[in-house]
């Protein structure tokens, strides 16, 4: 299993949503992945419709299962995960991904989710090459095909810059 990076917030997830409206992108997503379970254990890669999270997906992230460590692949990435990388991250490998930036950071825990088969979100903080420092938040959400096997991930990360007095 890999480590998280030091600082890093693990959230637990067994709470229910709050009532009325929530402002976390991650619990917000993981509302929607509960609504695709349904009375299954997984929801399907094919159940994702970025139109019925329109105000989300560009936040979000697919990843296919590799059969090896490491070989996990980026089906999908949404705008606001791009620019926090040097392009699309659409092909390219969870391994190869920005380790110190947001996308690395987000997908860092994958092996934990792959391990327990159930949401995790974790939180934190890192800085840019320019010094400034930054706190996000992501989410990896398990799919599977079949609705008991893990075949992919549907992710999501945002973040916000400290503003330094």
């Amino acid at each position: 299993m890999e480590i998280a990076p030091a600082g890093t917030e693990q959230i637990q997830l067994e709470q229910e949503m709050p009532s009325g409206i929530e402002r976390r992108l991650v619990l917000r997503l993981l509302a929607h992945w509960r609504i695709l379970c349904g009375d299954r254990k997984l929801p399907a890669m094919s159940d994702i419709d970025p139109t019925a999270i329109p105000d989300i997906w560009p936040h979000c992230f697919l990843l296919e299962i590799g059969q090896a460590e490491g070989g996990h692949i980026f089906r999908a990435s949404g705008d606001q995960i791009d620019n926090h990388a040097t392009g699309s991250l659409v092909g390219m490998r969870v391994a190869d991904a920005p380790p110190d930036a947001l996308p690395g950071l987000a997908v860092a825990y994958i092996e934990e989710v792959l391990k327990k088969g159930v949401p995790i979100s974790r939180g934190g903080e890192f800085t840019k090459p320019n010094g400034t420092r930054v706190l996000y938040r992501s989410i990896l959400l398990p799919m599977g095909e079949n609705y008991h096997t893990i075949s992919g991930i549907l992710g999501a990360a945002n973040c916000r810059e400290i503003v330094e007095n």
